[in-house]
């Protein structure tokens, strides 16, 4: 059996005109001309070949088929605005689930979401932790924070930043108060690493062409998470590859860098799926973000802050 469904903007317009009895009325609610009304009710009588209104000087008034049409339509509207009203009311009591490494929230998003949440207090936020591509498919996710080229299957990407990182160190860990000037120098210190960035510093070795440093000789300790291989450093334990725009210009205060040999380890991206795009709740969130971000990255060496 075909459906014989007709055009629906001029059924949603015949529907407003009906209601308000009035062309010129519906036209103000719909924004847009008394014209453009009675052309879509033209098209809507075109399509059922019935006659839905009288035209008249004083007025438009609905045919008897016109008053029996919209006796029959009006309560299909009714029910689709109130589905509408709880699918939107819903919507706005869900949280946004941001997920982001486990460093990046404690250095940038924890000590401000209360001013996201001033500007914004009818979104609630839930931060979820991890690290490395997020899989929209398994993961209840809206925006990721995540390292890397921003090129992942089924995504859009926006860079935030650069990811520079080199070796740095509490100074209160120089020998004789010396400070670390030949990448030889490293035999006689700790090196710290990070689970999740387990090979920091072999990439930066090879950057800095010397792959044949002996790294398997030397002591080394590995920490869960970047924050905490960073606090140890800070607390003299011993040396780091840091992630310079994550720690912020602040590590100049516990943590100074080696070598002056930066090298670039990808982008901080914010990640959302390509087949639905950003919600209006997480365009929110990166534009407040991105507000957050351009004061720091403004005061980072030279170079290092451009995406």
């Amino acid at each position: 059996m075909a459906w014989s469904v007709p055009p629906l903007n001029p059924l949603h317009v015949f529907e407003v005109a009906a209601r308000v009895g009035s062309f010129t009325k519906a036209a103000e609610l719909l924004s847009v001309s008394p014209s453009a009304v009675s052309r879509q009710i033209a098209t809507l009588e075109s399509f059922l070949d019935v006659r839905l209104f009288h035209r008249a000087r004083e007025g438009n008034v609905l045919t008897e088929a016109g008053a029996e049409y919209y006796r029959g339509v009006s309560p299909a509207f009714e029910i689709i605005t109130s589905a509408t009203d709880r699918v939107t009311r819903a919507q706005g009591s869900a949280p946004l689930n941001v997920r982001v490494p486990a460093t990046f929230a404690v250095r940038f998003l924890i000590p401000r979401l209360s001013e996201f949440k001033e500007e914004h207090p009818g979104t609630n936020v839930r931060i979820i932790t991890g690290f490395g591509p997020v899989d929209f498919v398994r993961e209840d996710v809206d925006i990721s924070i995540q390292v890397g080229s921003g090129d992942w299957p089924g995504t859009e990407s926006k860079v935030l930043f650069a990811n520079w990182a080199q070796p740095m160190c509490n100074p209160k860990l120089f020998k004789d108060g010396k400070p670390i000037e030949r990448i030889d120098d490293l035999r006689g210190y700790r090196l710290l690493i990070s689970n999740n960035r387990r090979s920091d510093w072999r990439d930066w070795l090879i950057e800095m062409g010397r792959p044949d440093f002996p790294l398997d000789e030397m002591e080394m300790i590995e920490f869960p998470n970047s924050m905490l291989a960073y606090q140890a450093a800070a607390d003299g334990v011993g040396i780091v590859i840091g992630q310079i725009p994550v720690l912020g210009p602040e590590f100049g205060q516990a943590l100074v860098p080696l070598f002056d040999k930066p090298i670039r380890q990808g982008s901080y991206c914010a990640v959302w799926r390509a087949e639905t795009g950003p919600s209006r709740k997480a365009r929110q969130f990166l534009s407040w973000l991105h507000r957050q971000l351009d004061p720091i990255l403004a005061r980072l060496p030279a170079g290092l802050a451009a995406a």
